[in-house]
C-alpha cells in the first residue's frame, strides 16, 4: 500500500522553498496578504522530514517521530479551544486524501474540502534532539527544528510560514541568551520543553490563529 503520509510530506517539503512575490520575509517568517479571511483551518497531525532525507539514521528517525508525536499533541491542547481550528487525527487524514490526484494542491483543496476548511496548517519536524544530563548540568543541550506552514485549501497558496531552530546555549556563550534562561528558570530543558516553546512561540504569531 502507498504511504499517503510519505506522498503528502514529500510534495509538501519540495515546495516549501518556493515563495510567492506577494509575500512578505521576516525573520524566517512568510506572510502573505490574504486571497480571503480563512473560517477554518485544518490542523494536521505533524510529520517528519525522514521520507526526503536518507542521510538521517534509525535513531534520530525515532526521535524525529517522537518529536511530531509531541508536537501533534502539544497543538492540540494549545489550539483546541480555538474556534477556527479543526484539529484532524491520522485516520482522518488517511480517508479524506485517498486516491487524491493534483499533486499537493489536489491534496490540500480535498483535506480542505473534507474537513470543511479553507486553510491547512502544515507542521514538519526536522530535528529533535533530547539533551544529555540534567536540568542543573548537560553534555549536550536539546535542540529543536521545525518549519509550519499554513496553506489555502481551495489554491494551494500559502499564506505563512514559520521556521524555528534552536539549541539551547549556555549563559555564557550568548549573554543575549539572558530572558530565555530566565524564563526557563535558569536551567538546561528537556527537547520537549523546547520544542512546545517554539510551537506556541510560532503560533502566537501567526495572523490568521488570532
Amino acid at each position: 500500500m502507498i504511504n499517503i503520509f510519505k506522498i503528502f510530506l514529500f510534495s509538501c517539503l519540495l515546495i516549501f522553498s518556493l515563495s510567492s512575490c506577494s509575500s512578505k520575509n521576516t525573520d524566517g517568517k512568510q506572510v502573505q496578504t490574504p486571497v480571503q479571511p480563512l473560517s477554518c483551518i485544518a490542523v494536521i497531525p505533524a510529520v517528519t522530514s525522514v521520507d526526503i532525507d536518507d542521510t538521517i539514521s534509525y535513531e534520530d528517525a525515532r526521535l524525529l517521530e517522537k518529536g511530531a508525536a509531541h508536537a501533534t499533541s502539544f497543538m492540540a491542547d494549545e489550539l483546541g479551544t480555538n474556534p477556527k481550528v479543526r484539529l484532524i487525527n491520522s485516520a482522518q487524514m488517511s480517508h479524506a486524501v485517498r486516491e487524491v490526484s493534483g499533486g499537493i494542491s489536489g491534496t490540500i483543496a480535498a483535506l480542505g474540502k473534507k474537513m470543511n476548511c479553507d486553510g491547512v496548517l502544515i507542521t514538519t519536524i526536522r530535528r529533535f534532539v533530547q539533551r544529555e544530563g540534567t536540568e542543573l548540568a548537560v553534555e549536550t543541550p536539546a535542540s529543536a527544528d521545525f518549519k509550519m506552514v499554513l496553506r489555502h485549501a481551495p489554491t494551494g497558496t500559502m499564506l505563512w510560514s514559520a521556521d524555528f531552530q534552536e539549541t539551547q546555549e549556555p549563559l555564557l556563550s550568548n549573554i543575549f541568551s539572558f530572558t530565555k534562561m530566565k524564563k526557563r528558570g535558569f536551567r538546561w530543558v528537556t527537547a520537549e520543553e523546547l520544542l512546545q516553546q517554539g510551537l506556541k512561540l510560532r503560533l502566537d504569531e501567526c495572523p490568521y490563529l488570532q
